[in-house]
């Protein structure tokens, strides 16, 4: 056969491997009339004209539906007219190709419907049979044999590449033998024959270190009948195909015997001897030692995938729940420290009573005579009923710090038992996750047979290399990958390699050059694609951004983050749309479907050279590290793996920073884009720096190689492991989300997307102090939590009117006496103060006139409730400047409407 003829045979495999593929996918394939053609022209022995031959078009968004048999035909008008343009005159392959893609129809969706339950007959006629056990064989039978035949597929590729690899043929041997016993137990005779065929085959090719290359398209062939038999029931040709295989035993096996002879060695002895040890008494060993295999086969068991997904999911739930525990452990601490503290008071309390009753007893000895007048009092104990029960007191104070100190004992003991079930409980995730690792090397044999049909109908040759494919990802990630990396190559053969002759005019090799590196950091996979081809137009993608409203001509955006438009919808600067790598979508699929997998893709690109295109996506999906903050009053959680380092800023620093109009804050004497992040969460684009203390968390987060600042309101705790919950579909499109946890006290929190929040500030200003004012409107003032200060000496009273404050959306802080609320108000300044009058060390009349004489809080609103109502305690509370005045006790509805009148609030209905 000619050239063309082997060109063209090779591309009608590469054909049908698409279209088996395709029906994996359960997608909806389309005819290739003109490879068909040729096909027949070869068929018929007529000459084939050195013209390019078209390969098979792969469409770059497979339908959903299933797809029982597709039948490679053409209707036979355009059969005979693809002949007679063939045969009669030589015409131009492209504008073929042109012409038949204008013509070819939209899927019907109606015809997938149709099909999508087609079911491979060896399960039809199991169901039929209407017997469970029957058909839970054969589904596994089925489940083992798409197993089996792509380790098949992978083995014989390596084969192919290392001849001498004797392992390989029995790995290849092994797995035909499994394959022939599965077949048997489904009663699968044809299928059974095929494969035992194969298994005896190999044992020859290993028996007699076979090397020739010339069965191996019968090989193939081999291996595709049996994908066809088992999921398509397709078993015609069985008996002829089993002649040509027995035909390979035949000839392999009768080697001619000047053939064996030819191939000995010759044997050289030395003349080295020793003599043997011992006594005689045992002979020595007739057989040599054998080495032992070290490694043992393990015993593998096949269980669902809907059973691991359930394990995973109870593991996290028992993850959050131990969370919870470890939370309720933390407060028992606290509480036990509060009662520690109360003991200690109590214990201060009896010791100062007693001293008053010891003075007591020596003023009424003094007064009246005692029986025992002879004795001085400190020589003779004067008991009294206040005595005993003082006595009484200390011993249950004693009594107390036993419990004390026992139930600190329990708490230690909880927690080191926590600690091990929480080194289990991490180990078992593991575990579990582990199960649902997938090597990525499983995805280079169709991405390289992709790269070679693209390259081969643009007639554009490419080198594509992949490495470090040893990296292993979670099943559900490694699948939902496919899709966007075959776009991506799509995409840089058509629209990054140049053809040979432009490559040729700027210096470049012919061949172009495609690079696939996969990288392990932390928890996370990289996948880093490049290529060197012509790069991107950055003039060309700011003039379609500006275009598109997304930036104007005035505002300064790097090249970088100009780059970072290509991954918005209907953003493209292709000059044409063909089917090799669009239909009017950009990248914003990829970039979707990258977010979706709570990772992100960024791209870095010189024009003439060549891009490169940077996908971060985490090992698993299931569970995180992350970093819980606080924006206003809402919880969030950041990923680890998005942040570089975490730094305190002075409220000083961060105040001039938000009132100046500069785009950069300097940290560590770098300079960075800041943005407070409830800019994007909450709708406020100012923090409120007052009562946050002498720092301010600002975190530095990394987005295609640059690095922001964003500023959150507080850090709750360090590091928490998180479990990642399904938003579901309603809020899979809300912008900076990637995901919900469940929070150790139940409350759910959502994960930000730390990486669409930083290329966000990267390719957008900040608003300015007038944007701000204007946007804060007088509900967005109101509508922020107040802080109040209760003073008063009252326990009782202090819990009492905190529980109201909080139930009704009011943060609290309490002191206990007028000293202690001066030491409060040093660090924290509150919206309102509710003030008792009678206190100890500092009354409330002596703490107002303090406040109004202090140019801090000289304005802080003040409600005084006290048990004193008469007129007088009134006018000189107004005096000193209070705002209202109260009795005690007060009503919750009348105290909550002078706060809400005093402080501008509101009240929502």
């Amino acid at each position: 056969p000619s050239a063309q003829a082997i060109q063209t045979i090779r591309f009608a495999q590469d054909d049908i491997a698409v279209r088996l593929q395709k029906l994996r996918d359960q997608s909806i394939d389309e005819d290739n009339p003109i490879l068909i053609a040729r096909l027949r022209q070869i068929a018929a022995g007529q000459e084939i004209s050195a013209q390019p031959v078209v390969a098979p078009v792969v469409i770059p968004e497979p339908s959903s539906s299933q797809i029982d048999e597709i039948e490679l035909t053409v209707p036979e008008e355009n059969t005979q007219e693809m002949q007679a343009l063939l045969v009669d005159e030589p015409v131009e392959i492209e504008q073929l190709i042109v012409e038949q893609q204008q013509t070819l129809p939209e899927e019907d969706h109606n015809v997938n419907n149709a099909v999508e339950d087609a079911l491979p007959p060896v399960l039809v006629k199991a169901f039929e049979q209407a017997d469970d056990a029957q058909v839970a064989i054969v589904e596994s039978y089925l489940e083992e044999a798409e197993e089996l035949l792509e380790q098949a597929d992978a083995v014989f590729e390596q084969w192919l590449n290392d001849r001498s690899n004797r392992n390989v043929l029995l790995t290849l041997q092994r797995t035909y033998h499994t394959m022939k016993g599965n077949a048997r137990v489904v009663n699968e005779v044809a299928i059974s024959v095929i494969a035992g065929q194969l298994e005896m085959v190999f044992e020859q090719f290993s028996l007699y270190q076979f090397s020739s290359s010339r069965y191996d398209e019968l090989l193939q062939q081999a291996q595709h009948w049996l994908r066809n038999a088992i999921f398509k029931g397709q078993s015609e040709g069985e008996n002829e195909l089993k002649a040509r295989l027995q035909a390979i035993r035949y000839e392999d096996s009768l080697i001619p015997a000047d053939e064996v002879l030819s191939s000995t060695i010759d044997f050289e002895g030395t003349d080295q001897y020793a003599f043997v040890e011992g006594d005689g008494s045992t002979p020595p060993s007739m057989y040599a030692e054998i080495k032992k295999v070290q490694e043992q086969a393990q015993e593998q068991i096949r269980i669902s995938a809907d059973l691991v997904e359930k394990m995973i999911d109870l593991s996290g739930e028992n993850a959050i729940n131990r969370s919870r525990i470890e939370l309720d452990l933390g407060q028992m601490t606290f509480t036990l420290s509060e009662m520690e503290l109360a003991i200690l008071r109590l214990a201060d309390q009896l010791r100062r009573m007693e001293g008053e009753l010891e003075t007591q007893i020596l003023t009424k000895h003094e007064v009246s005579g005692q029986r025992y007048e002879s004795f001085d009092p400190l020589e003779m104990d004067q008991y009294s009923s206040l005595n005993q029960l003082s006595k009484s007191l200390v011993e249950s104070v004693t009594d107390l710090v036993d419990f004390k100190n026992t139930l600190s004992d329990k708490i230690r003991d909880t927690e080191s038992l926590l600690l091990q079930q929480s080194r289990i409980q991490s180990e078992l995730q593991q575990n579990l996750m582990g199960t649902r690792l997938v090597p990525f090397a499983r995805l280079v044999p169709r991405l390289q047979r992709l790269v070679r049909q693209t390259s081969t109908q643009l007639n554009r040759p490419v080198d594509f290399n992949i490495e470090n494919t040893e990296g292993e990802l979670d099943r559900n990630i490694l699948e939902r990958l496919v899709s966007p990396l075959e776009h991506m190559l799509r995409n840089a053969i058509d629209h990054g390699i140049e053809d040979q002759e432009q490559r040729a005019q700027v210096g470049k090799a012919a061949t172009g050059r495609i690079t696939l590196n996969i990288a392990r950091e932390g928890n996370d996979i990289l996948v880093i694609f490049s290529d060197d081809g012509r790069g991107i137009d950055v003039a060309a993608v700011r003039s379609k951004a500006e275009q598109n409203g997304l930036i104007t001509a005035n505002m300064q955006v790097s090249d970088i983050d100009v780059m970072q438009y290509i991954f918005n919808s209907g953003l493209s600067t292709a000059k044409k749309v063909t089917q090799i790598s669009g239909r009017g979508v950009g990248l914003d699929v990829v970039q979707s479907e990258i977010k979706a997998l709570g990772g992100h893709v960024s791209v870095n690109s010189e024009l003439g050279k060549g891009t490169e295109f940077t996908i971060r996506v985490p090992t698993t999906v299931a569970v995180s590290d992350a970093l819980m903050v606080k924006v206003g009053e809402q919880q969030f959680a950041l990923p680890l793996a998005q942040i570089e380092r975490i730094v305190r800023v002075s409220p000083v620093a961060l105040a001039e920073y938000y009132e100046g109009t500069s785009e950069q804050f300097e940290l560590d004497h770098q300079l960075y884009r800041l943005r407070y992040v409830g800019e994007f969460v909450t709708g406020q684009a100012r923090p409120i720096l007052n009562n946050m203390g002498s720092s301010i968390p600002v975190i530095i987060f990394n987005s295609g190689g640059r690095s922001v600042a964003l500023q959150v309101d507080q850090l709750v705790g360090s590091r928490a492991q998180i479990v990642i919950k399904s938003i579901g579909k309603q809020m899979s499109s809300v912008g900076f989300v990637g995901g919900a946890t469940i929070l150790a006290d139940g409350r759910v929190s959502l994960i930000l997307d730390g990486s669409s929040i930083a290329r966000r500030v990267l390719t957008t200003k900040r608003p300015q102090q007038a944007e701000v004012v204007v946007q804060q409107s007088a509900e967005t003032r109101t509508a922020r939590r107040r802080t109040i200060m209760v003073v008063d000496d009252s326990v009782t009273v202090r819990k009492v009117t905190s529980r109201l404050l909080e139930r009704n959306g009011f943060d609290v802080v309490t002191a206990k006496d007028g000293i202690d609320a001066i030491e409060v108000l040093a660090t924290v300044t509150p919206d309102l103060m509710l003030l008792d009058i009678e206190m100890p060390r500092m009354d409330g009349f002596e703490v107002a006139a303090h406040v109004r004489h202090d140019s801090k809080h000289k304005q802080l609103p003040i409600i005084m409730i006290t048990s004193r109502t008469g007129e007088k305690h009134r006018e000189h509370a107004f005096s000193l400047g209070v705002n209202q005045y109260m009795g005690k006790p007060f009503q919750e509805s009348e105290l909550l409407e002078n706060i809400q009148n005093i402080l501008g609030i509101v009240k929502v209905s």
